[in-house]
């Protein structure tokens, strides 16, 4: 079986974001890598960055699972979270807290799911390693609602983009935020 056909089997088997898959692979046609593209602001992907330093980029997820749903990403092309310099890995950490202090405010979210995924069969599409900070509500949608197919969007990209853009100097640029 190929690599391909694997792929189809597993994301077609389990639950995943509509048209996620089908816009990776298409992406991966035109640019080398999706978030190196999203990190030069390259017209041929679609790009919520927020924000953006010397080593990392925060964007808010294309697919997100819930309104708020970041991407903290190196800057340097890394394919590994092992490959990253130490400096690198404590820098991503210290911002992930700062988003989620930061979603918190918003958002007031209930908690957090925050991760990677590094590798095809661990679930990346992407691999340009990135780590997802998701805020989780507890009266989010049911398994019910979700095998349904029925989907409720809370707000807009763009909605959420500007509010996040707003607080980004007050956590993230902030150095007395602990």
């Amino acid at each position: 079986m190929s690599q391909e056909e694997r792929e189809k089997v597993l994301f077609s088997n389990h639950l995943h974001a509509i048209g996620k898959l089908d816009y990776v692979k298409d992406q991966s046609k035109k640019v080398e890598c999706i978030l190196c593209a999203v990190r030069e602001n390259d017209s041929r992907v679609t790009a919520l960055k927020v924000y953006q330093e010397e080593l990392l980029f925060i964007s808010l997820n294309l697919y997100p699972y819930n309104p708020g749903h970041l991407m903290v990403i190196p800057t340097r092309h890394v394919e590994k979270f092992e490959d990253l310099t130490k400096i690198e890995r404590e820098r991503i950490f210290e911002v992930v807290i700062y988003c989620q202090k930061m979603l918190r405010a918003i958002f007031s979210p209930s908690g957090f799911n925050v991760g990677y995924n590094q590798g095809n069969f661990a679930g990346a599409s992407i691999k340009h390693i990135h780590v997802h900070v998701v805020p989780r509500y507890d009266q989010e949608l049911g398994f019910i609602d979700i095998i349904g197919n029925g989907r409720i969007v809370v707000e807009e990209a763009t909605q959420v983009m500007a509010k996040i853009q707003a607080r980004i100097p007050d956590f993230i640029l902030s150095p007395d935020v602990k």
